[in-house]
């Protein structure tokens, strides 16, 4: 049968920020790239920024003093002392407060993010159903194996009047091996490029028609393991002729929505040929199980060849990278900043 995807999973803690819906989704064969598909799919390998001249200076944070009425405790990913994927940005996120704009300069000069390989970042500031989520990333995807820390100093930072942030924080954690996959779903297969070398095309299969997969550039937010799809969860009865409710192993979650990459078999004649799923992408059993034992969360995945909605820069997972750099800087009072 022909599935779709999406269940209650385990989110990273600034995930915990969207709300979750759902949406969703249903290869057995390894070919040999040609010298030209290498060199194609090899671009994708993130580049380090040039590190600026000089950083846009900082106004001091503004602090209350005594003690405020309400505090709040932003919520931060990864998670401290993480490995994860190239494209996990750091994600801080004020649950139900909005921030007025002549304090953010100051917020963000509280934040400092060092880098043990020297590159440019900049902070992005934007509101997502009454929260505010602040976003750091480079231009480019992180450099593999570059150890990153957040020093948080926000302790009594006014966000709102008689509101303040309820302490400081401090983030470390490190970016593992460049994982990035290139999905082409006009050709239905997946690239996947491993530190900067094609490791394996993988035949896929994506959302039909009516359930078309998301277009442009996600990343993986959980590794759930075997995860139970229910299409009551995207408005489908059980009992419908589109309706399951069925385990399916491998999967890793792309967007809050219900995207996942993940196995199966139950689409294994699709792989390769045609999208048939409710938005997910899907593999064979062998392939999804060598794909989730190389990941983490933070690895790209990056998707074409749809006709459907592009990735939602913020609220349903990290579309950061959808941004542009000048895009991005647009949602920075700072702009860019050294990190080494």
């Amino acid at each position: 049968m022909r599935r779709s995807v999406t269940s209650a999973v385990r989110i990273p803690v600034a995930v915990t920020a969207f709300a979750l819906a759902a949406t969703a989704c249903g290869g057995e064969g390894v070919r040999a790239l040609t010298p030209a598909e290498n060199a194609a799919a090899a671009e994708v390998e993130p580049k380090a920024p040039a590190v600026p001249a000089a950083a846009k200076p900082a106004p001091p944070a503004v602090r209350i003093t005594g003690t405020p009425r309400r505090t709040v405790a932003p919520q931060a990913a990864p998670l401290n002392g993480s490995t994860v994927g190239v494209g996990q940005p750091l994600a801080l996120v004020l649950k139900g407060q909005k921030v007025d704009k002549s304090l953010r300069a100051g917020i963000e000069g509280a934040l400092k993010v060092t880098t043990s390989t020297p590159l440019t970042g900049a902070w992005h500031w934007t509101e997502n159903k009454g929260d505010t989520l602040i976003h750091f990333r480079p231009e480019h995807y992180w450099p593999a194996g570059t150890e990153v820390t957040l020093d948080a100093r926000l302790a009594k930072v006014k966000l709102a009047d008689g509101t303040a942030v309820d302490r400081d924080r401090k983030i470390s954690f490190t970016v593992g091996d460049s994982m990035i996959s290139k999905v082409d779903l006009a050709a239905h297969t997946m690239t996947v490029v491993r530190n900067g070398e094609v490791a394996r095309v993988i035949p896929v299969s994506g959302g039909e028609k009516r359930f078309k997969t998301r277009e442009g550039i996600k990343t993986v937010l959980s590794k759930d393991g075997r995860v139970i799809m229910d299409s009551r969860t995207i408005g489908i009865p059980r009992n419908s002729p589109d309706g399951y409710y069925d385990p399916y192993d491998w999967s890793m979650r792309e967007t809050v929505s219900g995207e996942y990459i993940h196995a199966a078999p139950d689409n294994a004649d699709a792989f390769g040929k045609e999208n048939v799923s409710h938005g997910c992408i899907g593999m064979s059993e062998s392939d999804a199980k060598w794909l989730y034992g190389l990941s983490h969360v933070g690895d790209v995945i990056e998707v074409t060849g749809t006709t459907g909605k592009p990735m939602d820069h913020f609220g349903n997972g990290y579309g950061d990278w959808n941004l542009t750099w000048n895009q991005w800087l647009t949602g920075s009072e700072l702009g860019e900043q050294p990190t080494g």
